[in-house]
């Protein structure tokens, strides 16, 4: 396996479990939290339209970037800061070996094209989750919830969705890959708590930033 496809693989496959059951109770939580709102003026039928909506163009996928990005962006980051101060990438320079092609491109690429399937997972898992919250739990029609969901969202918004991580995995594994190769030899293990805490946090302000100009962008 070469290591664009094995860096795919950690990113994509190590990250499934955790977006799951995230998701999971985000679609449960979308349902019930929302059915409370709408039963008020007696809306409930389009709880479908709004868990779709909501859930499709803003939830899930910047629920994918924060998560996944987090854990992902960490595990970049700690990589690439280990390597740095243990003299690795000096003895590639060494060797006449470019370490941004041989280890920032295979990782930078890998989380840009893993992070829109998974975008694309929790959508399908999220709606199901909201599908079985609004039907099974709170006994609505479950014709009425699909015909909803069919008429408010469509493949734009799908297609939206997985843009969207294709964009937040390139700013992910940009910023990652950054904090990891400033690692400093002198800071020792210290500079790899560094560089992963910096990695965390600045992917997840910069994805949830991003997310709101997208937005604004296609739907203001």
């Amino acid at each position: 396996m070469g290591p664009l496809l094995r860096h795919m693989y950690e990113a994509g496959v190590g990250s499934v479990g955790l977006l799951t059951i995230l998701t999971l109770f985000a679609g449960l939580n979308l349902s019930v939290q929302s059915y409370a709102t709408f039963e008020r003026f007696g809306g409930q039928d389009f709880l479908g339209m709004f868990a779709g909506v909501g859930g499709v163009r803003e939830l899930y996928p910047v629920m994918a970037a924060v998560v996944c990005g987090a854990r992902i962006g960490a595990n970049l980051a700690a990589a690439l800061a280990n390597m740095k101060i243990s003299e690795q990438v000096e003895a590639l320079e060494v060797m006449a070996i470019d370490p941004m092609r041989h280890l920032v491109a295979p990782r930078l690429w890998a989380v840009t094209l893993a992070l829109p399937i998974l975008c694309g997972y929790a959508n399908v898992v999220g709606i199901g989750a909201s599908y079985l919250g609004a039907v099974g739990q709170l006994g609505l029609d479950g014709g009425t919830f699909v015909s909803q969901l069919h008429e408010f969202v469509g493949l734009l918004d799908l297609g939206v969705g997985m843009f969207k991580g294709l964009i937040f995995g390139w700013l992910v594994a940009l910023i990652s890959c950054f904090h990891g190769y400033r690692a400093l030899k002198k800071e020792g293990a210290e500079g790899v708590g560094v560089a992963t805490n910096r990695a965390i946090v600045h992917g997840a302000v910069m994805c949830i930033l991003l997310n709101l100009v997208i937005s604004w962008v296609l739907y203001g």
